[in-house]
């Protein structure tokens, strides 16, 4: 499709909170990530996009490309939302590569109103809007994609008979032994989220093979965002959960993400779990995540860094844009839990010469520490104290802002805290009224209670941190709006001392 946006600009937005290594639209708003994949000798990241305003608005399809998955070119618009099954917009999808071309299967939405001289059955009465969603495909160079001219290829005909046509969408596509596989979320005409399977030989013609896995208890809502995926001979499930209700240290957003590993059977639409179903990220910002696998064969994840039912701060200032990307992340199993570090495509962005700045020494007050200033870091710390203590780090701080991530060695919890971080954000939903302090409980295999290590890796870029806890086993993610001026890090300790070695290098574009 053509693009009359120059996408290569950002006119009309203020930068002021845009991250250097966290992707954000040129202008406009974003949310999901879609079509995450590798095509063409470059990495290729879709998104949920309304450029015409920094709100949710006519959802197209952004595009931008990367060779190393940390700097990112702007493309023209992929997807527009022109054609009658799609009117409503072009919601979220996948990619992949299909005899040279870069295929993209997405959820087309669209409406009508019923009237008296159109064929309905008997519960649709005049006047009531009809909404649906379906699946649709597009074919492309990297570049410019066109729309299938016998769109949709998965359409409400092909759904089990007690499907709600509206909650149809975001599909996640694969190839198979012999065939090719998509998942799709949908909800039942009772209400209940679930995750059914489809097949195609040649991906035009679909058949429905069944329900892959049903939701219930607390991840009983709507399924979005499945994605599939093979971890070092382990089968893994992931989507993202709506209405999910506050746990102990868990679910404090009401849109959640989860996963399961297990064994999947395609033809028989049968996944057999291994374990229990778990959330993928503990902090305020982290939603719709998709994979790849990398031509050296890791597993990267993009999620979306923003969280529905909150207010936007870039939105209410006026910036003219919304929504930023995690860091790409590398998956990989510690201890059978599957755990998440940045990418090591990072470490190329470390301030030249990439000579760490270094501590290794004992903290019993508070420290500073010499040239760790700054709010684009990649920080790697490990600390170690007696049971009781109490260390706080204090980020992005100044005068009256700081940003504090808290480790109880006593209950093995750690605590981000973003209630001074700057600009607020607020909730905007009665049930998860809290969006400023987050706890997560740690993983640890120490059999002694008397000493207790936190190893930690902090990226901080702007108006983001990421938290990696324990190797990853446990991930915090949340944006925050501090002033350009609150760039201190400050170590603190209470009722014991604690010993720090640290390496941290500024990061630079």
């Amino acid at each position: 499709m053509s693009d009359s946006l120059n996408r290569d600009e950002n006119p009309g937005t203020n930068p002021e909170f845009r991250g250097h290594f966290h992707f954000s639209p040129p202008r406009g708003w974003m949310n999901d990530p879609n079509g995450f994949s590798y095509f063409g000798g470059m990495y290729h990241l879709f998104y949920q996009n309304n450029p015409f305003g920094s709100l949710w608005g006519p959802v197209h399809w952004g595009h931008a490309v990367s060779p190393d998955l940390i700097s990112w070119k702007n493309l023209p618009l992929a997807l527009a939302p022109d054609k009658p099954y799609d009117a409503q917009g072009c919601w979220s999808g996948s990619a992949i590569t299909h005899q040279d071309k870069h295929v993209l299967l997405y959820t087309g939405f669209s409406e009508k109103t019923v009237s008296e001289d159109s064929s309905h059955g008997n519960d649709e009465k005049d006047g009531k809007v009809l909404r649906q969603q379906v699946q649709c495909l597009a074919f492309g160079d990297g570049q410019r994609y066109q729309k299938y001219e016998f769109n949709p290829v998965i359409s409400a005909e092909l759904l089990p008979p007690d499907s709600n046509k509206e909650d149809f969408r975001d599909p996640k596509l694969w190839k198979g032994k012999d065939s090719w596989y998509c998942i799709a979320g949908n909800m039942t005409t009772t209400g209940r989220g679930r995750m059914l399977l489809f097949k195609s030989s040649d991906l035009v013609f679909w058949q429905y093979v069944g329900v892959l896995l049903e939701g219930s208890g607390n991840l009983s809502g709507m399924v979005e965002c499945p994605d599939y995926f093979d971890l070092e001979g382990k089968d893994v499930l992931m989507w993202s959960a709506i209405g999910t209700m506050p746990e102990a240290y868990t679910f404090q957003n009401h849109h959640s993400v989860v996963w399961t590993k297990g064994l999947l059977d395609p033809e028989r639409a049968h996944f057999e779990p291994e374990g229990q179903t778990q959330e993928l990220d503990k902090g305020p910002d982290f939603y719709a995540p998709q994979t790849l696998r990398t031509p050296d064969g890791r597993t990267i994840l993009i999620a979306w860094m923003q969280a529905w039912q909150r207010t936007f701060p870039t939105h209410e200032l006026g910036h003219g844009w919304t929504g930023q990307m995690t860091l790409p992340r590398e998956l990989f199993w510690k201890d059978g839990h599957l755990a998440q570090r940045p990418v090591r495509e990072i470490e190329a962005y470390r301030e030249s010469p990439a000579e760490p700045i270094e501590y290794e020494g004992c903290i019993e007050g508070r420290l500073a520490i010499p040239g760790l200033i700054g709010q684009h870091l990649d920080i790697e710390l490990e600390l170690k104290t007696g049971y009781g203590a109490l260390v706080g780090i204090e980020l992005f701080k100044g005068d009256t802002e700081k940003t504090v991530l808290t480790w109880d060695t006593t209950d093995q919890v750690i605590t981000l805290d973003r209630s001074q971080s700057g600009i607020p954000i607020r909730s905007t939903i009665e049930t998860h009224p809290n969006c400023q302090v987050y706890r997560a409980k740690l993983r640890t295999n120490e059999a002694s209670t008397l000493q207790s290590t936190l190893r930690l890796r902090l990226i901080l870029d702007r108006s983001s941190l990421e938290v990696y806890a324990q190797d990853g086993t446990t991930v915090l993610t949340s944006t925050l709006y501090p002033k350009s001026t609150s760039d201190k890090t400050e170590f603190w300790v209470q009722k014991k001392p604690a010993m720090l070695h640290l390496r941290g290098w500024p990061l630079t574009k």
